[in-house]
């Protein structure tokens, strides 16, 4: 596999014009088909709630803004079979009682799940991390679908859930109604689940600020719907012509659609494997190769060097306006999660590209994002609608 080319020093990069946002996608914390410990592969086990707030309060230590759970948070998967899946609301509400600052970004969909009691759940988990919730919008299908459809129907359920938002309960279409005793509930679907709650007396369930939208982008199609809806756009690219493309098309679609390009975050994903030498990051990467094939790597940017190096090259990207920041999936949950809060972290501090502490108490805050009460950003269009 080919590897980046390894700028010499963090030093030549020129200084990020805005604050740098660190993220990194903890899915795997739920499935362990392709995770893998410093020396060896780990055995698929039985999801360890413990262990994933072990690695919830490690992200939240290193000061990184969001943790991700992807719509592919799975339920202890075989090498191949799935028997499950997590609720990464649930997941996402419970790690928000252990931490303190960093984000918590669900992927939640509008299929399985009614809009207005998805709304419902996502500002549960807002409430309880006190304005740290992230919605990640999906639509699962049982069957893949062009990417321009995709689009559509996920840019309505955008509009669904964002109108439950910026309404409030009562007050038309899709608003939750609570019963007698001011509870509300998001109804058990197949293997899907949400959790019923009651509010804080006589509050409201819905939230007074929206949650940040997460869109991933693999397309035109998703770049477009991205620059048009979301707050965050992830990217899966590997190169960094692609990643200037790519975010180029995002901020185009949010001016088109009336929206301040500079409110879009596009972040790029990075798959890591980190260590202290090089030859040691690259030997776990083939290991990981020959168990596993490519497949934990997806069509992210593959990396596997020293902590140091991974800064050169953030750095160099954003000076380039490739990214905004970036979404770094660990290939092993535990070690390269603590080169990444230990030996990272402090690398892009001392390039004065990261905080050293906390300001910001809400997601909204550390992504840079305007706090006031979000508009209803998600009408769709004729062409999408009839795709």
């Amino acid at each position: 596999m080919p590897y980046p080319p390894q700028p010499t020093s963090l030093s030549s990069a020129g200084p990020s014009p805005r604050p740098l946002v660190l993220g990194v996608d903890l899915t795997s914390a739920g499935a362990r088909p392709g995770a893998h410990r410093a020396r060896g592969p780990v055995a698929p086990r039985p999801f360890d709630g413990e262990r994933f707030l072990h690695l919830m309060r490690t992200a939240d230590r290193g000061l990184l803004d969001l943790v991700t759970l992807d719509e592919s948070f799975l339920l202890h998967p075989g090498r191949s079979k799935v028997t499950g899946r997590l609720d990464t609301a649930v997941a996402a509400a419970r790690a928000a009682r252990v931490t303190t600052g960093v984000g918590l970004v669900a992927a939640v969909d509008t299929v399985h799940v009614e809009a207005a009691h998805a709304a419902v759940a996502l500002s549960s988990i807002d409430r309880a991390s006190g304005g740290r919730a992230g919605w990640q919008a999906t639509r699962h299908s049982a069957v893949p679908e062009p990417d321009e459809a995709w689009a559509a129907r996920v840019e309505l359920g955008i509009h669904s859930v964002t109108r439950v938002w910026t309404g409030r309960p009562g007050t038309g279409a899709g608003a939750v109604q609570l019963d007698a005793d001011g509870r509300f509930r998001v109804d058990h679907d197949g293997i899907r689940f949400a959790v019923r709650g009651r509010p804080a007396s006589g509050g409201d369930p819905l939230p007074r600020v929206c949650p940040p939208v997460v869109v991933r982008v693999r397309s035109e199609a998703s770049a477009a719907l991205a620059g048009r809806t979301a707050d965050v756009a992830r990217i899966a690219v590997t190169d960094i012509a692609h990643a200037v493309r790519l975010r180029r098309l995002v901020r185009d679609s949010a001016l088109s659609a009336g929206r301040d390009p500079e409110e879009v975050r596009v972040l790029a994903e990075v798959y890591v494997v980190l260590a202290a030498e090089r030859a040691s990051a690259r030997a776990r990467l083939e290991l990981v190769e020959a168990l596993e094939g490519t497949a934990p790597m997806g069509s992210s940017l593959v990396f596997a060097d020293t902590p140091d190096e991974l800064a050169v090259l953030v750095a160099d990207w954003a000076s380039v306006g490739a990214a905004d920041g970036f979404l770094l999936r660990p290939s092993s949950l535990s070690s390269d999660l603590d080169a990444i809060t230990d030996h990272l972290v402090p690398a892009l501090q001392r390039a004065g590209l990261f905080r050293t502490e906390r300001t910001e108490t809400t997601l909204r805050g550390s992504l840079g994002l305007p706090d006031a009460d979000a508009v209803d950003r998600a009408q769709p269009t004729g062409r999408l609608l009839s795709a």
